[in-house]
């Protein structure tokens, strides 16, 4: 039988890199987590600590569950009510910026994928402001390119996103593939300290459903590059790819 061809994520420019089913990242069990980068720890979201120091909170932090709707026992990050993740540490400030992740909505509503507004960096929303994607109004973007539906976001799927940003502007890439942005111009590459993942900088509005591998760069990271990430881990979620026709 031939060896499915299976290649690493990218690391040109990767800074921040959480992976719920490598045990140096996280454990079932565990209220916080390492980036598998630098060793930056990430804990339970919790108030709004702005650019001070973070008080964790453990019952925030998601729960590491197995994922029983793919074809293998992968982990991922269950997100519920007010959980969310906080990153302890300063991703810093940057003049291009790549962000992604593996992304499972149970429900339609708007979340926060990201919100780095505690150290003056930007939000990062699904299905907010009548736009599916929307990178505090600088990168929009509607499924299909017609009018906006809330309900034409596609849940109980998994859908693999990846955003890249500098001066001359930004694109958005779903499962591997550049899509046609309704308005693209450059936003903040600001990181910063106490960034969120999956909740809003003041703990509320959060992710309704799971993530895979979350990844943050300091590059524009090339549609190629892009695709590899996206087959790096397609393995795991195939079983529940959303289909290019909900694109």
């Amino acid at each position: 039988m031939a060896t499915r061809y299976s290649p690493k994520v990218t690391t040109r420019g990767l800074i921040f890199l959480i992976d719920p089913v490598n045990p140096r990242c996280v454990g079932a069990g565990d209220t916080h987590c390492l980036d598998l980068v630098g060793g930056k720890r990430c804990s339970g979201a919790s108030g709004h600590p702005g650019t001070g120091t973070h008080t964790e909170s453990t019952s925030n932090f998601p729960a590491i569950e197995k994922e029983t709707s793919t074809n293998n026992s992968s982990h991922v990050f269950y997100f519920t009510g007010s959980r969310g993740i906080n990153i302890d540490e300063d991703l810093g400030s940057h003049t291009a910026c790549t962000a992604g992740m593996w992304l499972y909505k149970t429900s339609t509503g708007g979340t926060y994928m990201f919100d780095f507004r505690n150290n003056g960096g930007n939000w990062w929303l699904n299905n907010y402001s009548s736009y599916n994607y929307n990178i505090h109004n600088t990168m929009r973007y509607i499924f299909g390119g017609g009018s906006y539906s809330a309900s034409d976001y596609p849940i109980n799927v998994w859908i693999h996103l990846m955003i890249t940003s500098d001066s001359s502007g930004s694109k958005i890439y779903l499962n591997g593939r550049e899509r046609t942005a309704a308005y693209s111009t450059s936003v903040n590459e600001s990181f910063g300290i106490n960034g969120r993942i999956g909740t809003r900088y003041t703990t509320s509005g959060g992710h309704v459903g799971t993530m895979g591998p979350i990844y943050l760069y300091n590059k524009v990271l090339t549609a190629a590059e892009v695709k590899q990430n996206f087959l790096a881990h397609v393995g795991r979620y195939e079983a529940k790819l959303c289909p290019e026709s909900s694109f």
